[in-house]
C-alpha cells in the first residue's frame, strides 16, 4: 500500500520549532476538502479498494478510515476478506453500506501523489467537531510566549490518526550524577487528532537524552488539558487557563526529575516479572514484553528506573499512538514509588 499519510521523518526539512511545525501543518490544512456528511447508503467501494464519494470521485482509505468503516458495517477488515478477490470486497461492502442509512461526516484530503482524487482520512460523527491542528499549535505559542520564547521541538510525528509533538521548556539539566538519571530536557506533550481517533491532550512530559526516550512526567496533575472534538473545544477561557497552568511547569519538571531520581533506588528483584505485572495493570499487551526485556538488557539496572526507563525506551520502536501508551504507562508506574 502507499504510504498515503506523512510521517514527520518523511517531510524534507524536518520542523526544529513550533513555528515551522505550524508551516507544516498549514500545508497539510491547505490540501483539505470541506467536510461531507452523507449517508453510508450513498457510497460505493470499487474493486480498487477506493470509496466512491459523490461529488467528489475516489478516495483511498488510510489504514485508520479503513478500521473505522470495518466497525461501520460490523466486519473485522482483514480477517473478513482473507483471500477474498477485489471484486468480492466490492461487492460486500457495498451490499452492507446500502442496507445503512446512518449519516457519517467524511474527512478528506486532497494528494497530488496519488492516482485517485485523493485520501479518505476518517468516518466520524455528523456531530463531530475538529480542530485545525495550527490552531493549537498557535494556541501553545501564545501560551509559551512567557516560559520559553525559543518553542524548540524534542520530537514530532504525524500519523494518519493523530499528530503530537514535544515542545522543549528550558534547557536539558542533570537529575542525580552521570550514573543516575542523567541529563533530561522537561516538554509539553500536544496530542491531538482530527480523524476521531482520541482528544485533545497537552501534558508536561521528559525525555532523557542519553537515549532519546521520553514518559509523561509521572505526576498526578501532569495532564494540563484534556478536550472532546466539540464546538467549545477552543473557547475564550483556553488559553487563560493554559496560561496558568504553564507558569508552574519549571518546578513540575525538576519535581518529575526528582521523583525519577528517588525511583533508582528502589530496588527490583525480578525485573521481567515487574514489567509483566506492569503491562497488566496498563492493559498494555502481552506481545511487548521480548522488546521491553531486550531494551532493559542495553541497560540493565535493577530498580524501578530501570524498569521505567527498559520501558520508554522500548517505546520508540512502535507508532506515536503505541508509544505514549507505553510512556503513560511507565509514569504511572513511577508514581507508586
Amino acid at each position: 500500500m502507499e504510504n498515503i499519510e506523512h510521517n514527520y521523518n518523511a517531510f524534507a526539512h524536518p520542523a526544529r520549532t513550533l513555528h515551522d511545525l505550524i508551516w507544516k501543518f498549514q500545508d497539510l490544512e491547505s490540501q483539505e476538502n470541506d467536510d461531507t456528511v452523507i449517508e453510508l447508503n450513498k457510497l460505493t467501494v470499487l474493486d480498487n479498494a477506493k470509496v466512491q464519494i459523490p461529488g467528489l470521485g475516489e478516495y483511498e482509505m488510510t489504514d485508520w478510515s479503513r478500521k473505522q468503516m470495518s466497525l461501520l458495517v460490523g466486519i473485522k477488515y482483514d480477517r473478513w476478506f482473507n483471500n477474498a478477490s477485489p471484486a468480492d470486497q466490492s461487492a460486500e461492502l457495498t451490499r452492507r453500506f446500502a442496507r445503512s442509512n446512518e449519516l457519517v461526516r467524511l474527512r478528506t484530503r486532497k494528494n497530488d501523489h496519488l492516482s485517485t482524487d485523493g485520501i479518505l482520512r476518517g468516518f466520524v460523527s455528523p456531530k463531530y467537531t475538529p480542530v485545525k491542528d495550527s490552531q493549537i499549535a498557535r494556541l501553545m505559542l501564545m501560551a509559551l510566549r512567557n516560559v520559553d520564547p525559543d518553542m524548540r521541538l524534542i520530537r514530532a510525528n504525524i500519523t494518519d490518526r493523530t499528530v503530537s509533538y514535544v515542545i522543549g521548556v528550558g534547557q536539558p539539566y542533570l537529575i542525580g550524577g552521570p550514573g543516575d538519571v542523567g541529563d533530561v530536557w522537561g516538554g509539553i506533550l500536544v496530542r491531538n487528532s482530527d480523524v476521531g481517533y482520541a482528544s485533545l491532550r497537552i501534558s508536561l512530559h521528559l525525555t532523557r537524552l542519553v537515549c532519546r526516550n521520553g514518559m509523561t512526567a509521572p505526576l498526578k496533575n501532569a495532564e494540563l488539558l484534556r478536550r472532546k472534538h466539540t464546538k467549545g473545544i477552543l473557547d475564550d477561557n483556553l488559553l487563560q487557563l493554559l496560561g496558568e497552568r504553564l507558569i508552574e511547569v519549571p518546578g513540575q519538571l525538576r519535581q518529575s526529575g526528582q521523583i525519577m531520581l528517588n525511583a533508582s533506588s528502589v530496588k527490583i528483584t525480578n525485573p521481567e516479572e515487574e514489567i509483566e505485572r506492569i503491562l497488566d495493570a496498563s492493559n498494555l499487551p502481552k506481545r511487548l514484553l521480548p522488546y521491553v526485556l531486550g531494551a532493559y538488557a542495553i541497560e540493565p539496572r535493577p530498580n524501578a528506573f530501570g524498569v521505567s526507563s527498559a520501558m520508554t525506551r522500548a517505546a520508540q520502536g512502535f507508532s506515536p499512538e503505541e508509544r505514549l501508551e507505553i510512556e503513560n504507562a511507565a509514569s504511572a508506574y513511577l508514581q507508586t514509588h
